[in-house]
């Protein structure tokens, strides 16, 4: 199955080239690794071998690609931290924090060091509401406004085809509206549960309506999940936070997760912003009430702990839920619908995952759905994606993994007449002052480069499909005599082609 990117996070999360002050580089080269507690010396020399062997997500076969080390490529990308951990049979291996919680500071992050889990923070909800499922409270595919007491799901002619259900929320089917939050300065004054859902001030945010017929198709939304939280509210009479951590975090041994807009500590990521990476001011982090879809701080070496529990209930009736509905939340084909993570089938079994990006922070967690592994790699930087995936990809080529391992593709060579009607810029629209990317040949090869890349190989694996080594798919979109008339990148960003 081809994992694919959301608009907004390739936005977000592109690669950019930088010149980096001495200052930077120094300080990438400064940070060092912090030990946890826990021992890993069976994995030193894997540990050694990731931080020595950082590579993109693909290659070309043939073709020697580059290796990078983690220092380097902290200082290329502008990511001031970045925690790593890694599970393995539902036991954590090794734990592992590298830089600094806040750019041009001293204060070094350590294993204990929490980050915003942004969009992560969702499958934890979804685990929250199945256990008011199991307790017989709510049913996954009864109409949630039957549940639903301080506020209700608008009726209309969407709805009324089809009810809202849990199932359709927890699986991105329902419909709704608003695809994530923007977070509010700590100082400000937050919006409640019902304010978000009516968009009523102080919410920054549009209402969440349903604008599709619940259950005919996919559509990620975070709106979705403040309809959990208030789901969770409602029946538990109890706020989220709390039962949150009542059901869901302190059954799992996690001690240290926590959604407090504040942190109470100081052992804190702060976050950066934008591609310069420039750190947050005030408390250098937004407060979320939503925190079903965004609100969770953790540690990397406590979500591989939780992802393992997960991947243990679906065969255990002891675990966190009930088998029955831990096959639901993680299903056997990564075709079928899941409730509340995303799924792969990379070619070495079914896995469960979620990206996160909150404003200066980066994220992403992926679980083996047999036990046999866990990764999560946590950052404090908008420009933390791009890290991210370097890292995971020497994680999965050194364990042998395949899920976001380093894949070498079959490349072929064009005709000089093809790539010269291939290059251009493209962008969202023929009247649009600059473009998105450009392509252009040089050496007798294609390039690309742009605000969704830096400058990068253009890979053809045919005549209209292409790679770039940070991981992106393209295709050509061809118009009836057979020129090029646009460029799909991920299936979810379309940009057409200039004249």
């Amino acid at each position: 199955m081809r994992k694919t990117i959301s608009a907004s996070a390739l936005l977000a999360c592109a690669a950019i080239a930088f010149t980096l002050p001495e200052t930077a580089s120094a300080q990438a080269d400064a940070a060092g690794e912090i030990e946890g507690t826990q021992p890993h010396g069976a994995h030193d020399d894997k540990i050694a071998a990731i931080e020595q062997g950082l590579r993109p997500a693909l290659g070309a076969k043939g073709e020697p690609g580059p290796v990078w080390t983690l220092a380097e490529r902290m200082a290329h990308h502008r990511v001031p931290a970045i925690s790593i951990a890694v599970a393995i049979d539902g036991e954590l291996a090794w734990a592992r924090a590298y830089g600094v919680a806040q750019a041009g500071g001293s204060e070094a992050v350590d294993t204990e060091t929490l980050f915003q889990a942004a969009s992560l923070s969702k499958p934890v909800a979804a685990l929250a509401a199945l256990t008011l499922v199991d307790e017989g409270r709510v049913d996954l595919d009864a109409p949630v406004n039957d549940y639903l007491s301080s506020w209700k799901i608008p009726q209309n002619a969407f709805t009324e085809q089809r009810p809202v259900t849990l199932r359709h929320l927890l699986s991105h089917r329902a419909g709704t509206t608003v695809h994530g939050f923007r977070g509010y300065d700590i100082a400000e004054v937050y919006p409640s549960s019902e304010q978000v859902l009516t968009g009523e001030a102080p919410a920054n945010t549009q209402p969440i309506v349903v604008d599709k017929v619940p259950g005919e198709g996919r559509r990620y939304s975070g709106g979705g999940y403040q309809v959990v939280q208030l789901l969770i509210e409602d029946v538990a009479t109890t706020p989220f936070a709390d039962y949150v951590t009542s059901h869901v975090l302190e059954p799992a041994g996690l001690s240290l997760s926590n959604y407090d807009y504040v942190q109470r500590g100081s052992n804190v990521a702060r976050g950066h912003r934008g591609k310069a990476s420039q750190a947050m001011e005030g408390h250098g982090y937004y407060a979320y009430p939503e925190m079903a879809a965004a609100g969770l701080w953790t540690t990397p070496s406590e979500l591989v702990l939780l992802g393992g529990k997960v991947a243990d209930a679906r065969r255990n009736s002891a675990g966190l839920v009930s088998t029955e509905l831990a096959n639901q939340l993680v299903p056997d084909s990564a075709d079928d619908p899941g409730l509340g993570f995303g799924l792969n089938a990379p070619g070495d079994g079914i896995v469960f995952v979620h990206n996160g990006h909150n404003p200066g922070y980066s994220a992403r967690w992926f679980n083996y759905a047999d036990g046999r592994a866990s990764v999560a790699i946590l950052t404090n930087s908008d420009t933390g994606g791009d890290l991210i995936r370097e890292v995971a990809s020497a994680i999965g080529h050194i364990y042998g993994w395949k899920q976001d391992a380093f894949e070498e593709r079959e490349t072929i060579a064009l005709s000089s007449g093809w790539q010269d009607a291939v290059s251009g810029g493209y962008a969202f629209d023929r009247e649009a002052a600059s473009p998105i990317v450009e392509i252009e040949v040089e050496n007798g090869k294609l390039w690309i480069e742009g605000e969704l890349a830096e400058r990068s190989p253009f890979y053809a694996t045919s005549r209209t499909e292409f790679f770039i080594p940070s991981g992106l798919n393209f295709t050509l979109e061809l118009g009836p005599d057979g020129d090029v008339e646009a460029l799909d990148i991920e299936g979810e960003i379309r940009l057409v082609k200039l004249d």
